[in-house]
């Protein structure tokens, strides 16, 4: 069971190694500028690989359970499905339901662990795999490995990596699991954090706050749902920046410098450089290039 890309690595993994009887991923949803109904990536390389593919909108409904239950699954695998199974799908595998899960648990429990783990100024997180029970993430570890994130990470970057570290430890953590080589570990009670959806208002900034926590933050929506401000009244997504060790007397969001690079005030009296930014209708450029094109004065605001 998976939806996004991240689920993919695991999927191919999974059908290379084991017998897989089905793959549930959500339905078919429009996307993109025209808004074309496009498959989950999941369902996509389900189909390429000529397996079964089940794609409810929900899984509360008796004929969604009977239909999985008619399957006989001895072991469910989820990874990044997006649905929360009820507790009569997680009771009926021989071997229950096992999740991968991107965040060091029980850091991060929820929707979006990677990109709250960079925001907060993480400097590790991993991924996990654990028995599935009827709480978010709650349920006893078999397996974790942690990585670094280093300041040139952006989501993207910790996705790609942990997308494929969960899928070569599914396959181990699975066969040891099966023969009864692993012991579930219960996860502790202390360090419980929750890793809320991500929602678009955020993604806003907020030259108020220290650089240190925009440029956690630019880089943790980083592509998605990508950080922006407003110059003149125009929206600029801020795509990539570097933190400068200038202080300032300025107001938050005051432009300090803009010969060849741009400098921004923020709160605490620190300061940030912007490197790459994005305009409305063009593509990312540097702030070289965007200088070239666009007028701009020490003094000037960013803002909402």
């Amino acid at each position: 069971m998976g939806t996004p890309d991240f689920a993919v690595p695991s999927l191919r993994f999974m059908e290379k190694n084991y017998n897989i009887v089905a793959v549930y991923s959500q339905p078919a949803r429009p996307s993109g500028r025209g808004m074309k109904t496009k498959l989950s990536p999941v369902e996509k390389n389900a189909k390429e690989l000529n397996l079964k593919t089940i794609t409810p909108s929900t899984l509360k409904q008796e004929d969604v359970f009977l239909q999985f239950k008619k399957l006989k699954p001895d072991l469910v695998v989820v990874v990044a499905y997006g649905l929360l199974l009820p507790e009569k799908f997680l009771l009926t595998p021989k071997f229950g339901c096992i999740n991968g899960h991107a965040s060091l648990l029980p850091r991060w429990r929820g929707a979006a662990p990677i990109q709250r783990a960079i925001e907060a100024g993480d400097r590790k997180t991993g991924s996990c795999i654990m028995l599935m029970e009827k709480g978010m993430d709650t349920g006893p570890i078999l397996s974790s490995k942690s990585i670094n994130i280093h300041t040139s990470d952006t989501s993207k970057t910790i996705h790609d990596k942990l997308s494929n570290l969960t899928a070569e430890m599914l396959v181990k953590t699975i066969k040891e699991y099966i023969d009864g080589k692993v012991v579930p570990i219960k996860q502790k009670e202390d360090g419980v954090k929750y890793a809320e959806k991500i929602v678009k208002d955020e993604a806003i900034i907020n030259w108020s706050l220290p650089s240190i926590n925009i440029f956690n933050k630019v880089r943790a929506f980083n592509p998605f749902p990508s950080t922006y401000t407003f110059l003149s009244g125009v929206k600029i997504k801020i795509v990539e920046t570097k933190l400068c060790k200038d202080s300032h007397q300025f107001e938050p969001g005051t432009i300090i410098e803009c010969n060849n690079k741009i400098i921004v005030a923020c709160g605490n009296k620190s300061t940030l450089e912007i490197k790459y930014l994005q305009k409305s209708g063009k593509n990312v450029m540097s702030v070289k290039d965007f200088l070239n094109g666009t007028k701009i004065s020490i003094g000037e605001k960013f803002g909402s």
